[in-house]
């Protein structure tokens, strides 16, 4: 975004704490503004009545997250749980707005976000329906480090805060299916497995296993 753009958004927002498991908003809940993350993580998805949860995404820094519901004017669709110590970026639902009646060239950079989280929505619900695990699993993690730029940094491997049970919640399937093909992957130099992180060293070799994109 321009820099009188982005001076506009940091003038409207405050900064909001969150300690881990702390919910930033609930399934539901009325919109109060917009959220950037700024240190730490979000997870969006939802839980049922019976306990049983789905995860969504990991929404690390530089990523927006509540803009659904403030263009709407309906609640909340998933829950977003902090990941750790999180700092978050708040702008309150009246300020935003009138940053949109102020900036209407702001549209054209939140639609964009609009858009790629219904593409992201879309791959998640196909390959859950249609796609073996490894290809679910290899997605998610193509997903996870889109942002990240291999070309620039060789060096430095896309390294995402993400548990096993996550990446299962996300996947469909279960926490030992996906620890086997991690393992299997991170013995073919594709990934690197730490506790509670997952590096991609080889992001071709995990695109190479998707028959189709």
């Amino acid at each position: 975004m321009p820099e009188d753009i982005l001076d506009g958004l940091a003038a409207a927002a405050t900064i909001k704490d969150l300690s881990d498991g702390m919910y930033l908003y609930a399934k539901n809940d009325e919109a109060d503004g917009i959220y950037g993350v700024l240190e730490g993580a979000i997870v969006a998805g939802v839980c049922s009545e019976s306990g049983k949860r789905a995860v969504y995404a990991i929404l690390e820094p530089g990523s927006w997250l509540g803009e659904i519901s403030i263009f709407d004017l309906r609640p909340r669709v998933s829950d977003a749980i902090a990941k750790g110590d999180t700092r978050i970026l708040f702008i309150p639902r009246g300020r935003f707005q009138r940053l949109l009646d102020e900036r209407p060239q702001l549209y054209k950079y939140f639609i964009g976000i609009l858009c790629e989280h219904y593409r992201t929505a879309t791959r998640l619900l196909e390959s859950n329906m249609m796609r073996p695990v490894a290809e679910r699993l290899a997605l998610r993690l193509l997903d996870l480090t889109a942002s990240y730029d291999f070309s620039s940094s060789p060096a430095q491997p896309a390294s995402v805060k993400v548990s096993q049970e996550e990446l299962s919640l996300m996947a469909g399937t279960t926490r030992q299916r996906i620890n086997q093909e991690l393992k299997n992957w991170e013995k073919q130099g594709w990934i690197e497995v730490s506790y509670g992180y997952v590096a991609v060293l080889d992001r071709t070799a995990l695109e190479g296993l998707l028959s189709l994109i």
